[in-house]
């Protein structure tokens, strides 16, 4: 039985969450099981339950859902964290605490895109403590790009990172693609 183990309760719950392992997929005993782990301190299940809060709109849960994980070094909610300080969402805009995160982010680990967003953009624009250097700045937004599965969508919002950095020092960069406002 997966009851008072936490990692089991987030496993079973994500089997759950996406229909897998023989189970059919229930939202509802997957945020049960997610939730039972979270409050028994399972950072997996404080980052999975706080997406499924962030899609509710539930702004304040899941901002303490993700920086309670992000507290013990998971991945994904650090990343998620210097985004909301870069972008001033759930909390106050603070350039110098998405710089933090995001460098404490990219050393646990190279691989994390959302991270090496966050550094990219400061290198472009410079603030948080850091200067504008373009050839820092397009490293991380390599990488950002390089790390993702590049599926339309995600491709579609790096290039447009790339197309903003760009405009910042090339003003006539700064036009999206005729007509496209999705860009």
């Amino acid at each position: 039985t997966a009851e008072g183990k936490d990692w089991a309760q987030c496993l079973l719950g994500r089997n759950y969450h996406h229909g897998i392992s023989g189970l059919a997929q229930n939202e509802h005993k997957a945020e049960s099981l997610f939730r039972s782990s979270a409050d028994q301190g399972y950072s997996n299940a404080q980052y999975f339950l706080g997406v499924i809060e962030e899609k509710r709109g539930n702004d304040s849960e899941t901002f303490q859902l993700f920086q309670a994980a992000a507290s013990q070094g998971y991945m994904a909610a650090l990343s998620r964290l210097a985004m909301y300080y870069l972008r001033g969402e759930f909390v106050e805009q603070d350039d110098m605490e998405a710089v933090r995160i995001a460098t404490v982010s990219a050393r646990l680990q190279n691989a994390n895109p959302r991270a090496n967003l966050v550094l990219g953009h400061y290198f472009a624009f410079g603030g948080g403590g850091l200067d504008r250097s373009m050839v820092r700045s397009v490293h991380y937004l390599k990488r950002a790009i390089g790390e993702f599965d590049l599926n339309p969508d995600t491709t579609r919002r790096y290039a447009a990172a790339l197309i903003n950095i760009s405009s910042s020092y090339y003003p006539e960069c700064a036009t999206p693609p005729s007509g496209d406002n999705n860009w």
